[in-house]
Order: structure tokens, then C-alpha cells, then sequence
């Protein structure tokens, strides 16, 4: 029994080795490619020229689905409910900022007087100071050496036919007196060289109807009086002509 039991162990080492030695080759069983050849061996065949691997078809397919994808994404409608929601705010932002109407009507008052005070008279284009006749401190009388002047204003206003403003000034030095006293005395020279301008230049030959007369007073002084030449130069009379 001992030697039966050798043989079988030695035949079936020589069978394990033999297993060992043989060389068996590597591929997929789910490939298509592989063939048993006669008498067992085992062949790879290669891809025919010109023809490419399933799993490159595959791929492209692939790719080819990604790229449709990216597309349908990009061409996809915006949501125009976000230009609507940025336009209300906007609507409601200019709603709700406050108008300062107590600005706006004090600029309306401010521009309204101006206009008045820089306003010509109606249907006139050209307004300017034509003349300035002076006297003699305390007096309203106007000196014969202005004829000449008096007679180009008159000729002035025929040729355009023109209205005359006439208007009165006085020096603020009078004698000491109080002060209503000194402003009455002061308004008074000042309408009286007004009315004499205006009945010399009628005399020139201005029609009364052209002509008006304005007492200022001493409160236009066009120089100041610190000297005494100062004082001369205010008491005046000025002539305006618009046409």
C-alpha cells in the first residue's frame, strides 16, 4: 500500500508541473476578436484597415450628446421677470424722492423779480441813458448850456419815436435838520430837477405824452460823497430813452 501511495503522489506532482509550464494567453472573454485556431491555439485577430474600436464610437457619441447639451442650455429663454422686478424698483425709487416744493416756489419768485426789475418797457427793444444834466447844490435849476443836449434828445425821439424817463437825484448832505426833514428836503430837490428836464425837453420839443418823471432821492448816489466833488456828481438828473 505504501508504494501504490507514492506512485499516485508522484503522478500527480508530474501533472501539477506540467499545469505550471504551460503558457496560456490574455484576453477578454467579451471580446469579438478572439479565435481558437485548429488544434487549440488561441488568436487575436487585428482590425481591418479603415475601421476604428466600438468604444471610440461610443465615446463620440458621447461627446457629440455633451456638446447638444451645452447648446440647448445656452439657447434656453431668459426669465424676463428680473428686468420687470429692476424696472419697478426703479419706479418706486423715483416715486418716492420728495420734491422740495417750497424751493422750487421761492425760485419761481426770485426769477418772477427779476424779470420785473430788468423788464423793458412794453414794445420797447433798446432802453439806455442818454443824458445827465447837474446842479447847483440845494437848486433845481437846470442851466442854459444843456439846451443843445435837450435839443438832440427831442430830435432822438421823433426819429425813433421814443419815450423819455426822467429821473431825479440828490446829494445826502443837507443842512442840520432832523431826519424826516432831511429826507423830505432831499426828495423834493430830486423832483424838482426832474420836472425841469421834463419841461425843457418839452420845450425842445418832446410831446408831453413821451415823457415821465421818477424821484429817487438821495438813494441812488452814483459816486460817493467823502469829498465834495462826490456830493456835485449826485445831484443830478438822468434821461432814458427806449424805443
Amino acid at each position: 500500500m505504501l508504494e501504490l501511495r507514492k506512485l499516485v503522489l508522484g503522478a500527480s506532482l508530474l501533472m501539477l508541473t506540467a499545469c505550471a509550464s504551460a503558457v496560456f494567453p490574455d484576453f477578454d472573454d467579451n471580446e469579438e476578436d478572439v479565435v481558437v485556431s485548429e488544434g487549440g491555439r488561441v488568436v487575436r485577430q487585428m482590425p481591418e484597415e479603415g475601421s476604428s474600436l466600438k468604444a471610440d464610437t461610443q465615446n463620440a457619441a458621447y461627446e457629440g450628446e455633451e456638446e447638444v447639451d451645452e447648446v440647448d442650455v445656452a439657447e434656453e429663454p431668459q426669465d424676463d421677470s428680473v428686468d420687470e422686478i429692476v424696472e419697478e424698483e426703479t419706479v418706486t425709487a423715483a416715486e418716492t424722492v420728495p420734491v422740495k416744493e417750497e424751493n422750487l416756489e421761492e425760485e419761481v419768485e426770485a426769477a418772477e423779480v427779476v424779470e420785473e426789475l430788468t423788464a423793458e418797457p412794453a414794445g420797447s427793444s433798446v432802453s439806455y441813458r442818454v443824458d445827465t444834466f447837474y446842479f447847483d447844490n440845494g437848486s433845481a435849476y437846470l442851466s442854459p448850456k444843456y439846451n443843445p443836449n435837450l435839443r438832440k434828445i427831442a430830435k432822438m425821439v421823433k426819429e425813433n419815436n421814443a419815450n423819455i424817463v426822467v429821473y431825479g437825484h440828490s446829494s445826502s448832505r443837507t443842512r442840520d435838520t432832523d431826519p424826516v426833514s432831511h429826507k423830505l428836503a432831499n426828495f423834493k430837490a430830486s423832483l424838482e430837477r426832474a420836472q425841469n428836464v421834463a419841461a425843457a425837453l418839452k420845450r425842445a420839443g418832446v410831446p408831453a405824452g413821451k415823457i415821465s418823471v421818477q424821484a429817487m432821492s438821495d438813494s441812488a448816489p452814483a459816486y460817493q460823497e467823502v469829498m465834495p466833488e462826490g456830493e456835485r456828481l449826485n445831484r443830478r438828473a438822468e434821461v432814458y430813452i427806449s424805443y
